[in-house]
């Protein structure tokens, strides 16, 4: 029997291919001879060049570069094949770099600008930006800073960086912009939109440290914003799925000229993924919850990508949430919450790589014994 194992990671607690370790030695127990590839499949934020450069090849390069609170930080990329640039937001602006005492209402993207910039000496055909785990929230207001795009306050001031300066921005100076010479394509997990209900701001904002009361301001100081530069390219950019990644930064990339796309759905292709599920008998997957967002992220791009060959797809998640169900409709057979027993959030934490296993040795054992049900009945 051949299973693809092909996870995505746990929170920012356990990262895809410790998981996909685990998945595999679960499936050894439980089904003898099994021939396992083990894929795991980047979702977006920290550690997915990691993924691609073990998977497809490319080196791994270190900056140092003013961080989201203004000190110097080393911040890694990768260099793929080809002379592609591929840089992980939450290596740059990520919310691991902030610090007890820093105030979150100052974290800027300038240090994405800031990277870029350094990597054109390497003369890169493309960049691609993964846009998660990040601690920002400005709108990439300070990217574009480093396009030398002004922001300006009632009495055309220079605005501070961060959710700080966008409460107070009224006007913003075009005049000395420089376009990004290198194509820019970001890429998201969810095409969360840049305000609203659904929006960064309020979906992510206390996560990030911003104040709650203050949740309000700024997302109405995004929509101003995002109608400010909206104005000057006469281009609905609100629009674009994906602006609202990366705390809004997705919409600064689309003003730059880049191209938004699925992170999950970028890195398939990198992995030549439907090539992987071709002539396997099983794929079996990994989610952090399986809920209607699953449908966009690892689970819901690997089920896709294993429906021209109707290889059957088995989801292993920590949880059940509204509308998992959704998944059965694109080529998958199960879904399996990995928890054995009632669990507290810390416990689970703490014990995800043992229960993946656990779950995964269950998982084969019913995959075994479908498949001897095929072969007594073929």
């Amino acid at each position: 029997m051949q299973v693809l194992v092909a996870p995505g990671k746990f929170q920012n607690t356990v990262k895809a291919a410790a998981l996909a370790e685990a998945m595999a030695r679960g499936l050894r127990r439980s089904i003898p001879g099994v021939d396992l590839t083990l894929l795991p499949i980047p979702a977006g934020g920290a550690g997915s060049m990691d993924i691609l450069v073990r998977a497809i090849g490319g080196r791994i390069r270190r900056e140092q570069i003013t961080g989201p609170f203004g000190r110097l930080v080393e911040a890694r990329w990768a260099m793929l094949p080809d002379q592609i640039v591929w840089i992980d937001a939450a290596e740059v602006v990520g919310i691991a770099l902030r610090a007890p005492h820093r105030d979150a209402t100052r974290a800027s993207t300038r240090p994405l600008g800031e990277i870029y910039h350094k990597i054109l000496r390497y003369q890169p055909k493309i960049c691609y930006i993964t846009l998660g785990d990040t601690i920002v929230n400005d709108g990439g207001m300070g990217l574009l800073e480093a396009f030398n795009v002004k922001f300006l306050d009632a009495d055309g001031q220079p605005v501070a960086s961060g959710t700080r300066g966008l409460e107070r921005l009224v006007h913003v100076d075009f005049e000395k912009f420089i376009p990004p010479t290198v194509p820019l394509v970001g890429l998201y997990s969810y095409p969360y939109p840049v305000s609203g209900d659904f929006g960064t701001t309020l979906q992510f904002g206390l996560e990030k440290g911003l104040p709650q009361f203050r949740l309000p301001l700024v997302d109405e100081a995004m929509r101003h914003y995002a109608a400010i530069l909206e104005e000057h390219v006469a281009t609905p950019l609100t629009t674009f799925a994906g602006v609202g990644a990366g705390g809004a930064t997705g919409l600064a990339l689309a003003f730059l000229g880049a191209q938004l796309l699925p992170t999950v759905a970028v890195a398939a292709d990198f992995l030549h993924l439907e090539e992987r599920i071709t002539g396997s008998d099983w794929v079996l997957t990994l989610e952090e919850q399986a809920d209607r967002i699953a449908v966009h992220r690892v689970a819901g791009e690997v089920a896709r990508r294993a429906w021209p060959s109707k290889t059957p797809v088995v989801v292993l998640t920590s949880a059940l949430g509204s509308g998992y169900d959704a998944l059965y409709d694109l080529n998958v057979w199960g879904i399996y919450p990995w928890l054995d027993r009632p669990r507290t959030p810390k416990e689970s934490a703490r014990s995800t790589t043992s229960l993946v296993e656990q779950a995964s040795y269950r998982v084969g054992t019913w995959m075994r014994h479908m498949a001897n049900h095929r072969i007594e009945h073929s």
